[in-house]
Order: C-alpha cells, then sequence, then structure tokens
C-alpha cells in the first residue's frame, strides 16, 4: 500500500510511543499527506501516545472478543488507511484479521499470519533458524531437556515459548533450580546461556520481502526487555543474516527485529529470536 493524499494513520496499544507517532507525522508532512494521527489504548488518559494523538479512542484489551470488532468500527468511522501495532500480544490478532480490515480499506503494517505465528513461538523460530544454519543458541522444550538432563551444562536460559518484555525469563544453575522453574510450565523454552555483547538488530522489508534496511545496535540499557539506550554499529555478520531471513521467511514484510551476540574477537556468536 502507498499512502498518498490524505491518509489516517492509526497507533494501536499506542502507549508511550510519542516519538514514533511524532516520526510518522514527520514523514507524512515532508511526503505532503494530510493525515490525522489516532490512537488506542486500554487507559488513553494513561497513555503518553493518546494525550499526544490527534484523536485517542479507549479499547478493550487486544485478547478480549470486543478488541476487533471495536478496531473494525473506528478504522472504519474514520477512514483509518493504515494500522501500526506496537506490541507483541496483539500480532498474531491483528494477522489472522487482516483481511477484514483489507475489506473496509485498513491496511495493517504486519507480515503474514504464518510468518507471524512463526516469529511469535520462540521455539518454532529457534527449529527454523538450525534448519537454515543461522548460529543459535542450543535449544531444548521442557520435554526435550528433562530426556537429556545428564548430558547438559549449565547456567541454562528459559523463557516462555511466546512471551514478551522479557516476562517469566531467568537464568538456572542447577537442576533442581531447573525442575523448580518448569513445574508445571510446559510451555516454557531452554537455552544455552550466550555471553558477549548483545546487539538487537531492526530491519524493514518490502512487499516481496527483500531486506531493504538493517541496523544492529548495542543494547545499552534495557527496560522490561525494551531497549532503552543503544549504540549503532555496522556488523556484516548480521546484516547477512537479516539478508537471509528474505529467503528463510515466506509472508515477511514490515518491521522485524532480531536479537544475537558478539564475541570481543568479532564473530558472531548466537542470534536467537526473531520479532515481527
Amino acid at each position: 500500500m502507498t499512502l498518498k493524499g490524505k491518509a489516517n494513520i492509526l497507533f494501536s496499544s499506542a502507549g508511550r510511543r510519542v516519538a514514533l507517532m511524532n516520526t510518522f507525522r514527520n514523514a507524512a508532512k515532508g511526503l505532503g499527506i494530510d493525515t490525522k494521527i489516532f490512537a488506542v489504548d486500554m487507559e488513553p488518559t494513561w497513555s503518553p501516545a493518546c494525550q499526544s494523538a490527534d484523536i485517542s479512542v479507549k479499547v478493550a484489551r487486544c485478547t478480549s472478543a470486543d478488541f476487533i470488532p471495536q478496531m473494525l468500527d473506528i478504522c472504519r468511522q474514520h477512514k483509518v488507511k493504515l494500522i501500526i501495532p506496537t506490541i507483541d500480544t496483539e500480532l498474531l490478532i491483528y494477522a489472522k484479521n487482516k483481511a477484514l480490515f483489507k475489506k473496509i480499506g485498513t491496511d495493517i503494517h504486519i507480515g503474514d499470519y504464518k510468518f507471524v505465528s512463526i516469529a511469535r513461538d520462540k521455539e518454532a523460530t529457534s527449529r527454523i533458524l538450525r534448519d537454515n544454519n543461522i548460529p543459535i543458541p542450543e535449544s531444548w522444550s521442557v520435554n526435550d531437556i528433562l530426556d537429556k538432563i545428564d548430558n547438559i551444562s549449565f547456567p541454562l536460559f528459559i523463557k516462555p515459548k511466546n512471551g514478551s518484555s522479557s516476562k517469566g525469563i531467568s537464568v538456572v544453575s542447577s537442576i533442581e533450580e531447573l525442575h523448580d522453574k518448569i513445574e508445571g510450565h510446559k510451555d516454557y523454552f531452554i537455552q544455552e546461556l550466550c555471553t558477549g555483547e548483545e546487539y538487537t538488530v531492526n530491519c524493514f522489508y518490502d512487499r516481496s520481502g527483500t531486506c531493504v534496511s538493517c541496523v544492529p545496535h548495542l543494547r545499552k540499557f534495557v527496560r522490561d526487555g525494551e531497549v532503552c539506550f543503544a549504540q549503532t554499529e555496522r556488523v556484516p555478520e548480521f546484516t547477512s543474516i537479516a539478508h537471509q531471513f528474505s529467503r528463510i521467511f515466506k509472508g515477511l514484510w514490515g518491521c522485524i527485529c532480531f536479537q544475537g551476540f558478539k564475541r570481543k574477537d568479532g564473530v558472531t556468536d548466537r542470534c536467537y529470536r526473531a520479532i515481527p
């Protein structure tokens, strides 16, 4: 989709994303596009981005059955041309319902459902990356690691398969600690603990799935899984991986990021997740 003339843009789960909103606002102005910025959130009065939007609307939680009907009504009423999702938990919901929005003239800045469903599952992502010779940490499901526990080296890194914002993650240093953490949590995913400098690599893919831009940055300070301060650097190994994603993942479009580690000798060690 190409925005031109007049195009209203909506930021979903807008939260604190004032800078992102202003980037779109300034870009639209530079391109001569007449746009109004809409923002939705569960509590707009608590959201700085909703306060900065031209129009803000209170909506249900994205996992609620009311969410998609509400969003369709807002987009239909205000002739919204583009939705920008901003949180992991709404990605699958939007990807699954893209066709409904397309029917009313609203596009969603997100890849196809198949790609999103893989990227939201750390175990599935890990398996596909490994099968395509992308360097990843040694990885196990809960059942796999219990079968091989006598041959596993600690410490280990555990996290929910579909988690986000660093929720539920932990490092375990013994078999006893591992058992305590995974008891009753069959959806956990376990990996070797990576070391080195950690990077987030932001990428943009066009409609054909071609990588248009790839910007690695060294994570200096992180809050709730999101980078607050970072240093942009050129890392050819990460750029190469970003371009390989065009071949590996079908239905890839728009912004994604992946994270990886680099040792001091400059060799890429591990990349471990892709996020649409």
